[in-house]
């Protein structure tokens, strides 16, 4: 008997060390992206075909990516600020998980282009409205010591959905003889389920935590200048990286332009997001010990190689490569962001600070991919990756020269 209870008392211990720093709140919000993203990595490989099959040009999938994508950047901002300003994460969350999965099934009804520009905007918005708030959340219920691994975690049950979704779609993309219109309409319809039950555990589960600060958030203009001086460098670094960042889209085109099929290229897909859900949680936790700088700086460094890489990747081991290398970026950085953003940001205005982070981002990508494509096309492929490479480098430096971490814990409440 004394045996067994020394059994279970281990057992208990061991769960309470993977557990660490990782509330209730935290926990949830996880197991909903890990849904939400599972319904979308279903549908977003297979949306450029069915595009395609509707009449859509290359030129118009772009303005429907580009015009969703900025839509929500703009979005991000506004909601950190008005979740600061009310002290109220969860009606943010639901509404904006909410209005993404609703429209997930009514692309079953779309034959034209131009009804999937309206649905995605609509969809984009949803995330708009929940990013700031959610991470702002994750935050607020997480102790100072373990915010890194808070993220950290978050991003790899967010990455573990990306993940779940082109799995389940692979079958279905295999057995088909003929895949028409009516084979992605019908994945469309079967996103919705976890999506919907995302939204489920949300109402459910979720819990709004008051945020224990004497500071009132006061007019938009007014906070944004109070973030101060030391955020707005770590945004400087932020956006002069992100503006070279290249889309995983880059990596797809150069393992098509190599012979490589629909299938070849969501089996490495799903090796870029297996390396990234292994990657986030030890990254986060990582950055709370070493500090968020070092964490960073290898995320860069990591990156170029990525890019690197692919300057040339004609063969399934290059490709590969390349593609771990890219999870192992996205794994060490997304969350460490979010955490050093946080660190700079009073408590009061941490959802000001996230949605700022998240719309600079969102704003910046639109141009730089416009700028990769250019190079893709008028250039050469390799160029596209040497911009990511030079723009990685570039921030790297402004990184270790302008940002100073040490004022970033002293911030008051």
């Amino acid at each position: 008997m004394v045996s067994e209870s020394n059994h279970v008392d281990k057992k208990a211990r061991r769960k309470r060390v993977i557990l660490t720093g990782i509330t209730s709140n935290v926990l949830v919000l996880g197991i909903v992206s890990l849904l939400t993203d599972a319904s979308s990595e279903m549908i977003y490989p297979i949306m450029p075909y069915f595009l395609t099959a509707i009449g859509a040009t290359g030129l118009l999938i772009g303005l429907i990516e580009g015009a969703s994508e900025t839509t929500a950047s703009l979005i991000k901002v506004v909601s950190g600020w008005y979740s600061d300003r009310y002290r109220r994460r969860k009606p943010f969350i639901t509404s904006g998980y909410g209005a993404s999965s609703l429209v997930k099934p009514i692309f079953y009804l779309a034959t034209h282009p131009l009804q999937v520009l309206g649905l995605r905007v609509i969809e984009r918005i949803g995330k708009g409205v929940r990013s700031a708030p959610k991470d702002a959340l994750i935050a607020d219920s997480t102790e100072p010591q373990y915010i890194g691994r808070a993220f950290g975690f978050h991003k790899s049950m967010d990455s573990t959905g990306a993940i779940i979704g082109p799995i389940l779609i692979l079958p279905v993309l295999i057995a088909a003889s003929t895949v028409t219109t009516g084979t992605y309409r019908l994945i469309f319809l079967f996103s919705a389920l976890p999506a919907l039950l995302a939204v489920l555990v949300i109402i459910l589960f979720v819990r709004d935590k008051e945020v224990q600060s004497t500071g009132k958030v006061g007019r938009f203009l007014r906070e944004m200048r109070l973030l101060g001086r030391p955020f707005y460098l770590l945004l400087a670094v932020v956006v002069t990286f992100y503006i070279g960042e290249i889309s995983y889209a880059f990596f797809i085109l150069q393992g098509a332009r190599h012979g490589f099929d629909i299938v070849d290229v969501t089996i490495l897909y799903i090796l870029y997001n297996v390396v990234f859900v292994l990657t986030a949680i030890p990254a986060g936790v990582l950055s709370d010990k070493l500090g968020r700088m070092p964490v960073i700086a290898f995320s860069f460094v990591i990156f170029a190689f990525a890019c690197l890489v692919m300057t040339n990747a004609g063969s399934w081991l290059l490709l590969a490569l390349g593609f771990g290398l890219f999870g192992l970026y996205k794994g060490a950085s997304e969350g460490v962001f979010k955490a050093f953003v946080t660190d700079f940001a009073p408590k009061n205005l941490r959802g000001t600070a996230l949605g700022t982070f998240h719309t600079a981002v969102g704003m910046v990508m639109l141009p730089g991919g416009i700028i990769a494509g250019l190079l893709w096309d008028k250039v050469a492929p390799w160029a596209t990756f040497a911009y990511g490479i030079i723009m990685a480098i570039t921030a790297l430096i402004l990184l270790l020269v302008i940002v100073d971490e040490g004022r970033a814990r002293v911030m008051p409440a």
